[in-house]
């Protein structure tokens, strides 16, 4: 059963900035090769995981000249064990990504859309891969 209520997407520097009253659980966001987030003691569950924010659907070949790393399918099932595993005893979950604009809303709006909780109507600047990839495997895991 859930006791989840309420998910939070931010960006990294507002995430640092937080002192978790000790009932919540955070999903941290980094890229690969950048320093992990600095958060305060007290969250209840951590998460890190480090991919960029990247939509293979909508970046044409070449665009980048490094490799970037996108959400592997792998790592959506990690997140949600994560988030499956949190809600039991979690109210609230924050997930933070660097600006705040895409990879956190996307996952977010996953754990929004797959509890039915409430997300911005408005916001659309989240990462439609992510959230999709993140979403499909809550449902897998989930068993929905």
């Amino acid at each position: 059963m859930s006791v989840l209520r309420d998910v939070i997407f931010l960006s990294q520097d507002w995430a640092e900035a937080m002192i978790p009253q000790g009932g919540e659980s955070i999903i941290s966001v980094t890229s690969p090769g950048s320093a992990l987030a600095d958060l305060n003691d007290g969250w209840r569950d951590v998460l890190r995981i480090q991919f960029d924010d990247v939509d293979p659907d909508e970046t044409p070949p070449g665009a980048f000249e490094s490799e970037l790393a996108e959400l592997s399918e792998a790592q959506a099932r990690e997140i949600a064990a994560f988030v499956l595993a949190s809600a039991a005893h979690s109210q609230t979950i924050i997930v933070h990504c660097k600006f705040g604009q895409s990879r956190s809303p996307a996952i977010a709006k996953a754990i929004c859309d797959h509890y039915r909780l409430p997300f911005p109507p408005k916001f659309r600047s989240h990462n439609r891969f992510v959230h999709g990839l993140v979403l499909k495997a809550m449902q897998v895991q989930s068993g929905v």
